[in-house]
C-alpha cells in the first residue's frame, strides 16, 4: 500500500492510526483494490494532516513392446507411465498421443486405462509415433532461446507467442497447460518473419512505458496512476505498456498544468 500510494510505510501506519487510512479490510492485514482506489484522490490531505511527514511520489532403448505386452494381466489399470512403459512408447507421446485423439481419454478415474481399452492400443503404435514425431517439443522460453540460436538476435519468450497468435506457429501439444513447439516448425518460420517480430516489440518498447514509468514520468504514485487510467477507459497495449502518447495526455490534461 505505502508503495502504491507513495508514501514511507510509517506514513501508512501514522495516516492509519489517526483514521486518515481505514484499517485493513482482508484478514486484518491487507486491503481490498476496491477501497485503495478511494485514497489516491486523499494523498494530499493525508499528507498535509501528517503535517508534511509524507515522502510524496517516489520517484535409453525402450522395451520390446510385444515382450511387455504379452505379461499383461487382464483387469489391469495402467497409468500413463505404465501405459507408454507397455507400449514401448516414451513417457510424453503418451499424453500428446491423447491430445491429438490417437489414444483415448483413461477411463478408470480419470487417471488410468482400463486393460480393455489398452488392449486396442499395440496396433496403433506405429500410427502415434508418426503423428506425435520423436521430440517433445519446446516451450515458449526454450522455442525463444532456439531461435535466437538460429538468428543471432535476441528473441524472447513474447516473440514466439506473437508468431503463434498471427498462425506462423502451431503449438503440436502442451505441458502443464503450456504450449509446446515442434523443432521442425521453429526451424521452418522465415527469419524475416521472425526479424520482423522482433523489431515490432523493440519499436513498441520505444515508444510506451510501464506502469511504474508512466506514473514516474508524471511524477505521481502508481495507486493514482492505475486509478486515473481505469476512470478514463485508457487501456495498455501489448506487455502491459502505455503508450508514451496517452501518458503524457494526462499531464497535458492536469488541472493547474500550463
Amino acid at each position: 500500500m505505502a508503495d502504491w500510494l507513495g508514501l514511507e510505510p510509517r506514513d501508512v501506519r501514522r495516516a492509519q492510526a489517526r483514521g486518515l487510512i481505514p484499517p485493513p479490510d482482508i484478514d486484518d492485514e491487507r486491503w481490498s483494490l476496491t477501497m485503495a482506489k478511494t485514497l489516491p484522490d486523499r494523498i494530499e490531505e493525508i499528507a498535509a494532516a501528517l503535517g508534511g511527514g509524507g515522502s510524496g511520489p517516489a520517484s535409453v532403448p525402450a522395451p520390446s513392446p510385444r515382450t511387455s505386452r504379452s505379461g499383461a494381466a487382464k483387469g489391469r489399470a495402467f497409468g500413463p507411465i505404465q501405459l507408454a512403459k507397455w507400449l514401448g512408447l516414451e513417457n510424453w507421446q503418451v499424453p500428446r498421443a491423447v491430445q491429438h485423439g490417437l489414444i483415448p481419454p483413461p477411463d478408470v478415474d480419470d487417471k488410468r486405462w482400463s486393460h480393455t481399452v489398452a488392449a486396442t492400443l499395440p496396433d496403433r503404435v506405429e500410427e502415434i509415433r508418426a503423428a506425435v514425431g520423436d521430440h517433445p517439443g519446446l516451450g515458449s522460453i526454450k522455442a525463444a532461446e532456439h531461435l535466437s540460436q538460429r538468428t543471432r538476435v535476441e528473441v524472447e519468450r513474447v516473440d514466439v507467442q506473437a508468431l503463434a497468435d498471427r498462425g506462423l506457429l502451431r503449438p503440436v501439444g502442451e505441458f502443464k497447460g503450456h504450449p509446446m513447439y515442434a523443432l521442425d516448425d521453429l526451424d521452418g518460420l522465415p527469419e524475416e518473419q521472425i526479424l520482423a517480430t522482433v523489431r515490432e516489440r523493440q519499436a513498441w518498447i520505444e515508444v510506451s512505458l510501464t506502469t511504474k514509468e508512466a506514473a514516474a514520468l508524471l511524477g505521481w504514485p502508481v495507486g493514482k496512476f492505475e486509478v486515473t487510467v481505469e476512470r478514463i477507459g485508457t487501456q495498455p497495449g501489448a506487455l502491459g505498456r502505455y503508450a508514451r502518447a496517452d501518458v503524457e495526455a494526462l499531464r497535458v490534461d492536469e488541472p493547474g498544468h500550463s
